[in-house]
């Protein structure tokens, strides 16, 4: 486990993205059009690397569920070895910008690293589709893994994901829906509060996520006349977590939401339920999606996947 501590400057493979993209003067999210900001998405992904050595899969197959918004696609992954455990996915994007692709390399890695299945959510996206549309997709995804798989159910997801994730966590537990085993937030969207500390050491220094980016997210998620503080939204501001699963938290040092994601998992600790966490020195927001050119994102998908095993291996 990593410590925040000393590092002032995102690690040199984070601060090469960021120079280029200065270089180039590519707007910030926050300065485009939704549309815009997904057309970006997808030439910043077709302009990276291809990852190689992510064997170990014995079937990637892509699906459709049905949901309260009509159908859902997803994308299943299938370790080669027997599965542990069922894990349904949550993209991260803000609820605006993501998709099956986006999560594509990262899904691979978990389910091999992790051996249970991973199912990735195409859940629909906001403005056109704002709270809790998105919400609804991702928890009949849950409702479906839970009645047509079988084994221990985990929930995972990143950033806006891993809020998803979260008020998946907290319905299913309100609704006597699926039991749950465990869910894993990477750098979770917790609260609408923009006046954190790591809001203002780094929210406004453009690290791949600002302030005013999280501000155009939020804008097309939970739009005027949303309450902010439903904890479905907003799960920092949830009453009582008892009866939340087991939870591994994990955030980077130099990301406005880091302090929101400690402050979720000392509330769930707090409520006597099992967390663990690891903040990375050096990282800014999404660094799992670098595991494979940095040691320390490689280490922390390697920690996120041994929990998940250990969670998916203990209830099973």
């Amino acid at each position: 486990m990593s410590d925040a501590a000393s590092s002032s400057r995102p690690h040199p493979v984070f601060q090469a993205i960021i120079d280029a993209y200065a270089a180039a003067n590519r707007p910030f999210l926050h300065q485009v059009s939704p549309t815009v900001a997904r057309e970006m998405l997808r030439a910043s992904m077709m302009a990276a690397p291809k990852p190689a050595g992510l064997a170990g899969l014995e079937a990637v197959v892509d699906a459709v569920v049905e949901g309260p918004n009509g159908p859902i696609p997803i994308r299943r992954y299938m370790p080669s070895s027997r599965a542990l455990g069922v894990c349904v996915y949550l993209h991260a994007g803000g609820w605006v910008i993501g998709d099956l692709e986006f999560s594509d390399t990262t899904c691979r890695r978990l389910a091999t690293a992790s051996q249970c299945e991973f199912i990735s959510v195409d859940y629909r996206l906001a403005p056109e589709h704002p709270f809790p549309q998105p919400l609804d997709d991702a928890y009949a995804v849950l409702e479906w893994a839970a009645a047509s798989r079988s084994g221990p159910l985990l929930v995972v997801g990143e950033s806006a994901g891993a809020n998803l994730a979260a008020a998946c966590a907290i319905r299913a537990r309100d609704c006597n829906g699926p039991r749950l085993v465990g869910q894993v937030l990477a750098y979770p969207v917790t609260d609408h509060d923009f006046t954190t500390g790591s809001y203002q050491e780094v929210g406004e220094r453009n690290w791949l996520l600002s302030t005013a980016d999280m501000r155009y997210f939020w804008d097309h998620y939970a739009p005027s006349g949303v309450d902010r503080s439903d904890p479905l939204i907003s799960p920092l501001r949830l009453t009582d977590p008892v009866g939340l699963p087991a939870t591994f938290v994990a955030v980077a040092e130099l990301d406005p939401l880091r302090d929101e994601g400690l402050a979720y998992a000392d509330r769930l600790a707090m409520a006597g339920i099992a967390v663990a966490t690891r903040c990375d020195a050096g990282m800014v927001h999404g660094y799992l999606g670098a595991a494979g050119a940095i040691p320390l994102a490689a280490e922390a998908l390697a920690d996120i996947s041994r929990w998940i095993r250990s969670a998916a291996g203990q209830a099973g």
